[in-house]
């Protein structure tokens, strides 16, 4: 496997359930403009930055549920609820016993117990939806393990909060398989939608104008080799997405070709991740 995309697959079934790293180095996802400012206003703002040790969030004071804009900082972060029996100490420990031993009844708990809403990687906006009143972990999780920071309370009724518009959606569905849009403007933002029955991420990474997914699959799949001549150096990644949730995310990305992929490592196949079963697309921003 040639050396970028071993990285890309190393640092995903180490990390088990993150926010992966793109083939190469991406270009950081920016909030697109007026459609920002005209999110922020409508909803409430949280911002959570990632350090060494913690994960530090403001503006979660008096927070009820419903739709909030989100802009992180300093390193991935994405907000996680749990089964009542089910906590931060077991979803870590589990996450550990996955990275380490690919030990899939732990991998299995993680998925049963624990509900991801979404999040974002560093230098990422775009908007998440606490579901019901609770208690949110942020969490970020990386070769360094899982860090977390102090745990959200949302203690009111659901707000009202009007989604915002999006220039088109990508959808994660069973298969695995990808859903929605063909294409994308190449800046604004886009909603992430996952209709499966388990979790699903977004990588959107550039490749040259004509690669195929056979292509990209092969290149994962295979033996070391050169990198591949159609691996371009945009890109972006999202959080995670629990079944039945849905997020937005502003970007800003050169136009071009992209293909989508997700390499949450599947329960049902040994742990094995989406992409390499073939959760791969391409769609093109213009």
């Amino acid at each position: 496997m040639p050396t970028e995309l071993r990285r890309v697959v190393a640092v995903v079934c180490a990390t088990a359930l993150a926010s992966s790293p793109v083939l190469l180095v991406p270009t950081t996802a920016g909030a697109s403009g007026a459609a920002t400012t005209s999110a922020r206003a409508a909803m409430p703002h949280l911002t959570a930055l990632l350090t060494k040790k913690t994960i530090i969030v403001k503006g979660a004071d008096n927070l009820s549920a419903g739709r909030v804009h989100l802009d992180v900082k300093g390193g991935p972060v994405e907000f996680v609820t749990f089964d009542k029996g089910y906590d931060i100490a077991d979803f870590t420990a589990d996450f550990n016993k996955f990275g380490a031993k690919r030990d899939i009844k732990a991998l299995k708990r993680v998925v049963s117990k624990s509900t991801i809403i979404g999040g974002l990687e560093a230098g990422g906006s775009g908007t998440i939806v606490f579901p019901r009143p609770g208690a949110y972990t942020p969490i970020s999780l990386g070769q360094r393990g899982v860090v977390t920071g102090k745990t959200l309370v949302v203690d009111g009724p659901k707000r009202s909060s009007k989604t915002p518009r999006t220039d088109g959606s990508i959808i994660g569905k069973n298969g695995p398989s990808w859903g929605g849009a063909s294409q994308l403007p190449h800046q604004g933002r886009f909603a992430f939608k996952n209709k499966a029955d388990e979790p699903h991420f977004v990588i959107l990474q550039q490749v040259a104008e004509g690669t195929t997914t056979d292509q990209v699959l092969e290149a994962l799949q295979s033996g070391d080799g050169p990198e591949p001549s159609w691996i371009l150096p945009a890109g972006m990644t999202t959080g995670t997405l629990s079944p039945g949730r849905s997020m937005t995310v502003d970007y800003d990305l050169p136009a071009g070709q992209y293909v989508v992929m997700c390499f949450f490592p599947d329960p049902k196949m040994g742990g094995m991740e989406h992409a390499l079963m073939g959760m791969l697309r391409m769609i093109n921003l213009s």
